[in-house]
C-alpha cells in the first residue's frame, strides 16, 4: 500500500506541486494572523505549518485519514492558546503541548473521538467556533484603521485614507471570494496580499511586526521556578485539565473538517477520521521540541488546496516548501501591510460566527444552545463556556428523559450505551420495528441507509430526481442536492430505517411505494424515534419523486427538541 500511494503521488506530482503552492501562499497570511491572535511568534507558527506540512505527507503513505487537506495553525484554537500563554507562561507552553499531543495520542490508540463527538454535541462545537470567530474579528478590527503617524486628532487625512483603503479592500476581498471560492478559492488573498505589497513601497501603510524567533532544539520540559509543592501539584493539575479542553477541541475540529474535506475529494475517497488524529498528534509532539504550536487540517487551506487540484498529500509537502521560503526570507513578510491581514482575519471570523446557521437544520434547541454557548465563550472563555453549557444541556436531557416517563436509571444507562464499543451496537435492537417488505427498489434504499453507503444510496435516485423531505422545508431538486441531505443525515450515530404497511401500485408506466417507515438515531447518548409517511415514484428501478413527512399527531417540535424546527426555512 505504501508503494501504490507513493505511485500515485508521483503520477498526480505536477497537479500536487501546484495545488500545494497556491495553498502555500494562502496560508502565510492566515497563520501570521492566528500567531498574531495567539501571542504566539509568527516564526513559530510558520515552522509548525512547515513541520506538520511534512508529516501529514509521511504518515498518509502509513494510515491515510483525508487525501487533501492541509494542516496548519488552527484560528479556532488561538483564544485557547493566548490563553495558555496567560496562564503558564510561553516557556511552559512545549509542556502544555506536549501534554495535548500525548491526550491525542491516546484518544487515537483507542479511537475514542467517536465518544467525545457523542458526548459533546456538534452544535456546541460550532457555538463556540462563533464565539472564537467574534474574538478575532475584534481583535483584528482595529488593523483596519490602524496609521503609521498618530496625531492629536483621531479622524485625520491619513486615518480616512486607510479606512477608505480598508473598506475598498475589504469589499474587493468579499466579491472576489464569493464569485471565485470554488474556482480559485486562493485568489481573493493572493490579490490582497500582492496589491498591499505594492502599496506598501508608495504609502505610509503600518507593517506587520516580525520578531526573529531562531528554529532552536530543546526538551519542552515545565519551569516551576519559586513554587513550593503544593501551588506546583495544582499548576501540573491546571496544566491537564487546559491541555484536555486543548486537544478536545482539536479532535473535534479536525472529524468535524474531514466530514468537509471527504465531500470534495476529487476520487470520491473515504476520510478516515482516526488516521487523521495520527497525523495530528505527532505533528503536535514535534512541535513541543521547537516550542511549536498545535495543528489541524483547517478547513480554508484544505478547500483552497483542493480546489487548486491536489490528489495526494504530497501537495502539503509544496506547501512546506513554499512556508520555508517565506522563512528564509522574512522581508515578504516585513512588506505586509497591517489592513491586509485585518481583512483576511475579520472575514475568518465573520465565516466561523455565520457557519453558526449550519445549526438551524437541527432545530430550536441546538440553535439556542449554540447561540448560547457562542456568548459565553466569548464572554467567559472556551473552557469555561463548554463546561457550562456541556452541564447545562446534560441538566436538561435529563429533565426531558424524566418528562418523557424514563426513571433516573434508565437514564443514567443510556448515558452509559453512548461508551459502549460500535462493534456492540452493530446490532440494533429490532423488535420494536417491523420488519421491510420485498421490495426491490425499496430494499436497496433501505440497506443503502442502514451501512451508512451513500454511494449505493444515490444509485436508487436518478439524475433529476426531486425530493421533498421530512425534516427541511427546502425542496431538493437535483441528485446532488439530494446527496448532501444523505451527507448530514448520515453524520448521526447508530442511524436506522425501518418501512412498514409499504402499498405498491403501477400508474402510467411509473411504480409507486408508499407507506411508513420507522427511523431512529442517538443523539447525544440519548435515542430519536420517529415515524414517517413516505411516498416514493420509481421508473426504471431509480426514484425519480420521493416525499416522506412527519406521521400525524406527532408534535415533533416539542417531543423531539433537537430533531425538527417547523419554521426553519433554508
Amino acid at each position: 500500500m505504501i508503494k501504490q500511494r507513493l505511485n500515485e503521488s508521483i503520477k498526480y506530482i505536477k497537479r500536487d506541486a501546484l495545488a500545494g503552492t497556491v495553498a502555500g501562499v494562502m496560508a502565510v497570511p492566515l497563520t501570521v494572523g492566528i500567531c498574531l491572535m495567539s501571542e504566539y511568534p509568527i516564526m513559530t507558527g510558520l515552522y509548525t505549518v512547515i513541520l506538520a506540512g511534512v508529516i501529514s505527507f509521511i504518515t498518509y503513505l502509513f494510515k491515510p485519514g483525508n487525501y487533501t487537506g492541509m494542516p496548519g495553525v488552527a484560528a479556532g484554537l488561538a483564544p485557547a492558546l493566548a490563553l495558555g500563554v496567560h496562564t503558564f507562561g510561553m516557556e511552559n507552553m512545549p509542556f502544555v503541548i506536549l501534554l495535548t499531543a500525548l491526550f491525542q495520542a491516546v484518544v487515537w490508540k483507542y479511537r475514542l473521538e467517536r465518544y467525545i463527538l457523542r458526548i459533546v454535541p456538534h452544535y456546541l462545537v460550532e457555538g463556540l467556533l462563533a464565539g472564537v470567530g467574534l474574538k478575532i474579528a475584534l481583535k483584528f478590527v482595529p488593523f483596519l484603521y490602524d496609521i503609521e503617524h498618530e496625531s492629536e486628532t483621531w479622524l485625520n487625512f491619513e486615518r480616512e485614507v486607510i479606512i477608505l483603503l480598508s473598506l475598498v479592500s475589504f469589499v474587493s476581498f468579499v466579491l472576489l471570494y464569493k464569485y471565485y471560492k470554488k474556482k480559485m478559492p486562493a485568489l481573493p488573498y493572493i490579490v490582497i496580499m500582492a496589491t498591499s505589497f505594492v502599496l506598501s513601497f508608495f504609502m505610509p501603510l503600518p507593517m506587520i511586526s516580525i520578531d526573529s524567533v531562531p528554529f532552536k532544539l530543546a526538551l519542552p520540559l515545565p519551569h516551576f521556578t519559586g513554587l513550593n509543592e503544593q501551588e506546583t501539584f495544582f499548576l501540573i493539575l491546571k496544566m491537564i485539565g487546559y491541555a484536555m479542553m486543548l486537544g478536545t477541541i482539536d479532535v473535534i475540529e479536525q472529524v468535524m473538517s474531514n466530514v468537509a474535506i471527504e465531500k470534495m475529494d476529487p476520487l470520491n475517497r473515504k476520510a478516515d477520521s482516526n488516521n487523521s488524529l495520527l497525523a495530528i498528534w505527532i505533528a503536535n509532539m514535534g512541535a513541543t521540541f521547537f516550542g511549536g504550536m498545535t495543528n489541524l487540517d483547517g478547513l480554508a487551506k484544505s478547500t483552497t488546496n483542493t480546489v487548486a487540484g491536489a490528489v495526494t498529500k504530497l501537495s502539503n509537502v509544496f506547501t512546506s516548501l513554499v512556508i520555508l521560503m517565506v522563512v528564509l526570507f522574512p522581508i515578504i513578510l516585513e512588506h505586509t501591510p497591517e489592513y491586509s491581514l485585518g481583512i483576511i482575519m475579520v472575514y475568518s471570523g465573520w465565516k466561523m460566527i455565520a457557519n453558526i446557521a449550519h445549526v438551524r437544520s437541527e432545530g430550536r434547541y441546538a440553535l439556542i444552545m449554540a447561540g448560547i454557548c457562542g456568548f459565553l465563550v466569548f464572554e467567559l472563555g472556551i473552557f469555561e463556556g463548554l463546561l457550562l453549557l456541556l452541564l447545562a444541556h446534560a441538566l436538561i436531557q435529563y429533565i426531558f428523559m424524566r418528562r418523557i416517563g424514563k426513571s433516573t436509571k434508565e437514564v443514567i444507562d443510556l448515558f452509559k450505551d453512548t461508551f459502549k464499543p460500535d462493534s456492540d451496537k452493530t446490532k440494533v435492537e429490532r423488535e420494536d420495528m417491523i420488519a421491510e417488505p420485498s421490495v426491490p427498489t425499496l430494499d436497496r434504499w433501505v440497506k443503502a441507509i442502514n451501512s451508512h453507503d451513500l454511494n449505493a444510496l444515490m444509485q436508487v435516485y436518478r439524475d433529476d430526481a426531486i425530493m421533498i423531505p421530512a425534516f427541511s422545508t427546502r425542496i431538493r431538486r437535483s441528485k446532488d442536492q439530494i446527496r448532501d441531505l444523505y451527507r448530514d443525515l448520515f453524520e448521526k450515530h447508530e442511524l436506522m430505517v425501518a418501512p412498514y404497511q409499504v402499498i405498491s401500485q403501477k400508474v402510467d408506466g411509473f411504480k409507486v411505494d408508499s407507506g411508513q417507515y420507522k427511523i431512529k438515531w442517538k443523539s447525544a447518548g440519548f435515542e430519536e424515534t420517529n415515524d414517517l409517511r413516505f411516498s416514493f415514484v420509481i421508473k426504471d428501478g431509480q426514484i425519480v419523486s420521493h416525499h416522506s413527512s412527519i406521521e400525524p399527531g406527532e408534535d415533533i417540535s416539542i417531543s423531539h427538541p433537537e430533531a425538527y424546527d417547523e419554521s426553519y426555512i433554508e
